[in-house]
């Protein structure tokens, strides 16, 4: 794949998948996560070699008939809500912030006047 602006490369994705395993990427690493995943089809096979290896030991063990790769496009699927959820946290906050800013602004007007 070739790199993109602002994009991870695969080295860089395949050092994180252990960390995207653990859920322990913040948002905006699993942003760009995603997309490289979703666009390079080398490193989401490694992905997908690495959570069968990783959940299918555990699996296995519990339940032989767990269908590995429909558990990691749950994965991702959860994954995809976790950033929509930040992102609508964001979204209220920076909210807030202006509305704060805007009652500041005319506390300050309706003090002056």
């Amino acid at each position: 794949m070739k790199k993109k602006e602002n994009k991870l490369d695969c080295k860089t994705i395949e050092k994180k998948i252990p960390q995207y395993l653990n859920d322990e990427l913040s948002a905006t690493e699993l942003r760009s996560f995603l997309e490289h995943i979703n666009e390079c089809a080398d490193c989401k096979e490694e992905l997908t070699i690495r959570y069968m290896v990783s959940e299918g030991l555990d699996k296995a063990e519990i339940n032989n008939e767990y269908n590995l790769l429909k558990g990691l496009e749950e994965k991702i699927k959860g994954s995809y809500k976790r950033i929509r959820n930040y992102d609508i946290g964001v979204f209220f906050v920076s909210f807030l912030i202006f509305l704060t800013v805007g009652f500041v602004i005319l506390a300050i007007v309706f003090a002056i006047i």
